[in-house]
């Protein structure tokens, strides 16, 4: 055997992989509790390493342990939505800056993007291909702390992306094209092209996840 031959997945690392994508393609609007029992009986694992993977789920915010009722996946609020936007926006708008200056516009957009439109009937392997398209931006730029940051929530991003394609009409097609304005902005190396680009993508984007929290209010807030 090669000394370089990946060893196999530990029982707490199949757990904890079966279980992060299960929970990633809960609706972000949705909640659920989880069985220890159940999840040992559908991964064919025991109990421990389950239990193992459920408090690693914990501490990245996926998960919380709820006393004498076991684990619970919140749904995300309106609230998780705009911090998440927010966050975005700002490292974002910083990248697509730093790729632009930095000369790096060889970093893969199209080939993601002839991907992306693969998976049009596929919500979920939409918003994965989605999710690379941006953390390739961020890889780009260069910036180990904003990368990890922007990777911390790739979950909560595919949980929220997952719900906002399913329901908006015709809102995977918008994507691709307000992803191929930011990859075209990138290579023209018109870095005010590719923020208000990035910009124009993240506030549509806004206004998808925030649709099942509008309400009518006078001051147009989340309500």
């Amino acid at each position: 055997m090669s000394i370089f031959q990946k060893p196999p997945q530990t029982a707490p690392e199949t757990a904890y992989q079966w279980l992060r994508n299960e929970v990633s393609k809960l609706p972000w609007d949705q909640e659920a509790f989880l069985s220890e029992n159940a999840i040992a009986e559908a991964t064919g694992l025991s109990r421990t390493p389950v239990r193992e993977a459920l408090l690693r789920l914990e501490s990245t915010g996926l998960v919380r342990r709820m006393p004498h009722r076991g684990a619970y996946v919140p749904a995300l609020t309106s609230a998780d939505i705009e911090n998440m936007m927010e966050v975005r926006q700002v490292i974002e708008e910083w990248a697509v800056r730093k790729v632009v200056a930095s000369g790096f516009i060889g970093i893969g957009l199209d080939e993601i993007l002839v991907e992306q439109e693969q998976h049009l009937d596929d919500p979920i392997a939409f918003i994965e291909t989605d999710i690379r398209f941006h953390q390739s931006l961020l890889a780009a730029a260069g910036n180990q702390v904003f990368d990890e940051v922007y990777k911390a929530q790739r979950f909560k991003q595919l949980r929220m992306g997952v719900k906002a394609v399913r329901d908006g009409d015709g809102r995977s097609d918008h994507v691709l094209a307000e992803h191929r304005a930011i990859a075209d902005a990138i290579r023209r190396a018109d870095a005010e092209a590719a923020v208000a680009a990035i910009r124009t993508h993240l506030q549509s984007t806004l206004v998808a996840l925030r649709a099942p929290y509008l309400h009518t209010l006078p001051n147009g807030t989340l309500g």
